[in-house]
């Protein structure tokens, strides 16, 4: 079974210290950096709708989770607060607060195959959808997609077959050269996109 679909916007980013100058200071300040990662992608591919997000990670918040085993270890308690902003779904929900939205977000964590599955949970959705897939570990990196149904003017055309592979060893590089036409296809465990030239 083969299923199209449309890339409208992408973008992905593997700045340190990200701009995030359209964000308000006080807000920006708050932000831990895998959400300045996320952010840096997803604004450059957010079409300022209501729409569904779908947000993945391997790592998750992995610095604010060390500050909270540490804290716990020496005080037998965590902050409220740290722990709120620790939950995978916190980048997808801070970002549709910030927006408004008042569509679902979805987070998937799936290990070394974290980007594949939430690409696949982001074509599951029958609107259009915002795809980020972000980390810090071992260095910030994120890619975003405004993903669709519907054909429209310089929008990428790709087809989803549905395939058992071995997969890549790094899927976020491996994804990158496929947006950028470096690559024609790109293997996940259990699909393959392939571009229509």
């Amino acid at each position: 079974m083969n299923e199209k679909f449309f890339i409208y916007k992408k973008s992905y980013s593997t700045d340190e210290k990200p701009d995030l100058s359209f964000i308000p200071m006080m807000t920006r300040r708050k932000l831990s950096p895998l959400v300045k990662s996320a952010f840096s992608t997803m604004y450059d591919c957010y079409d300022g709708k209501d729409i569904n997000l779908v947000f993945a990670s391997q790592y998750g918040e992995l610095d604010i989770l060390n500050k909270l085993i540490s804290q716990y270890s020496q005080d037998n308690e965590v902050s409220p607060i740290a722990f709120s902003s620790s939950v995978h779904n916190s980048t997808a929900g801070i970002f549709s607060l910030l927006n408004n939205i008042k569509h679902k977000y979805n987070a998937i964590s799936a290990g070394e195959h974290s980007l594949s599955n939430g690409l696949s949970a982001a074509l599951t959705e029958t609107d259009t959808v915002l795809f980020c897939y972000a980390d810090t570990f071992p260095r910030p990196a994120s890619v975003s997609c405004l993903i669709g149904k519907t054909a429209a003017p310089d929008a990428d055309e790709i087809i989803l077959e549905l395939r058992q592979n071995t997969g890549v060893k790094n899927e976020l590089e491996e994804f990158i050269k496929f947006l950028n036409n470096e690559k024609d296809s790109f293997d996940a465990p259990f699909y393959t996109l392939r571009r229509v030239k």
